[in-house]
């Protein structure tokens, strides 16, 4: 482990075009708002909360020190694990859903099936409602109880789970959004499975649906951002956005920001309909794989090419890029830094992992490498943060945690 206070290079690898689209009466502010960060003691989803921003409530002491790592045999991991009430759930891609205690590590209970789990649960922090909810690599969607792991119900779909679940509350109690490479993005009632609405596309669904003011923002392989009221299902409007993606978007004001297959970063703004602005690479730009994070008036996303940049939300100027030893597929979480921490003055940091195995904490006005571990073996998933721990998962079955030094 290093504790580090390089500046990285700021020089771009690549030189992008800003195309700007007025709109009329200009954005709702920018920047995410404090109710789109996830409570300090659980990171219930893949993104942290249902507006996507990556955010935690969480303060952060750095440096970070390892305070366990445990590595399942014959196994490999690319969800992003989630955490609630000290447990942890992630599956693996050999078809084990583990439920591990927080403290240790150690396994509290797990299912077994044949098929693997590519992407993330999600978890009720709601007591009434004590289950997590996850799809796998054949499309069937599993509820358990949390402290039993009992399945309470399923619903299949007819393609692979790619993307999360988002959880949300709705008048008739909680409700799952879930979406599928079958193209369907259904509606479930959390405590029985019940479909409460279906929403089908042109193409797969591969990301996490996004919810902001009463709005599902739904980012799909055909090359649109789906605009779609979470009450009834109803599409509102639907975005052209000229290729592919399956990364999740970040609202942040009016904008729905996320990066595409075809290396363009996308800002729409949702209630215009309409493209607010884009960075278009010149030449072949790497796939953005990564989904977006909000840091005050910034848009923080890994590319493909072994980086990590920062846009103004507000009109996509460059404000940093940091580079990395790998491809940055995994997204980026931001946490709040403490009192006497390492950061900048707005108290804010970065976490995220690369391919070749290395986990940074990058200040998120500049960029600038606060704290780095190498774990040796890569990352396609992102960190969850939870109870003053970071809990990552790697491409070799090791599942970390982190948290401060001397504590």
């Amino acid at each position: 482990m290093r504790f580090s206070s390089r500046t990285g290079p700021r020089s771009a690898c690549w030189r992008v075009i800003v195309l700007l689209a007025m709109v009329a009466g200009g954005h709702a502010a920018v920047g995410a708002e404090p109710g789109d960060e996830a409570a300090a003691e659980a990171w219930p989803m893949f993104r942290g909360g249902v507006a996507g921003s990556g955010r935690s409530a969480a303060r952060m002491t750095l440096p970070l020190a390892e305070r366990w790592h445990r590595q399942l045999e014959k196994t490999a991991f690319e969800a992003t694990p989630v955490v609630s009430g000290g447990r942890i759930f992630v599956g693996d891609l050999d078809g084990t859903f583990h439920c591990l205690d927080l403290v240790d590590g150690k396994t509290v209970w797990s299912f077994k099936t044949d098929v693997g789990f590519p992407s993330a649960a999600a978890v009720s922090t709601d007591a009434n409602v004590p289950l997590v909810v996850v799809g796998d690599g054949a499309g069937m969607v599993r509820a358990f109880d949390v402290g039993s792991g009992e399945v309470r119900w399923t619903h299949e779909t007819n393609g692979e789970v790619s993307g999360g679940p988002t959880l949300l509350p709705g008048d008739d109690g909680p409700r799952v959004l879930i979406g599928s490479q079958d193209a369907t993005l259904a509606c479930l009632a959390l405590a029985d499975g019940k479909i409460l609405w279906k929403h089908t596309i042109a193409d797969q669904i591969r990301c996490s649906p996004t919810v902001a003011a009463g709005k599902v923002l739904l980012a799909g392989c055909d090359g649109k951002l789906h605009v779609i009221d979470a009450v009834t299902g109803t599409e509102d409007v639907a975005v052209a956005i000229d290729g592919p993606t399956g990364t999740t978007p970040a609202a942040a004001g009016s904008l729905a920001l996320f990066g595409s297959e075809g290396g363009v970063f996308w800002a729409i703004d949702v209630t215009a309909g309409k493209v607010a602005w884009k960075l278009v690479p010149q030449g072949n730009g790497q796939a953005y794989r990564s989904s977006a994070a909000i840091a005050g008036d910034l848009a923080l996303v890994g590319t493909r090419g072994r980086a990590v940049e920062a846009f103004a939300v507000a009109d996509g100027a460059r404000a940093w890029r940091q580079g990395m030893r790998g491809r940055v597929d995994g997204s980026p979480v931001v946490v709040h830094l403490s009192a006497g921490g390492e950061g900048d003055s707005a108290g804010l940091a970065a976490i995220v992992g690369d391919s070749a195995g290395k986990i940074v904490a990058l200040r998120t006005t500049d960029g600038e490498i606060l704290w780095e571990f190498d774990a040796g073996n890569g990352f396609a998933s992102s960190p969850a943060v939870a109870a003053g721990c970071v809990i990552m998962a790697s491409g070799d079955g090791t599942v970390w945690c982190f948290g401060a030094e001397g504590k």
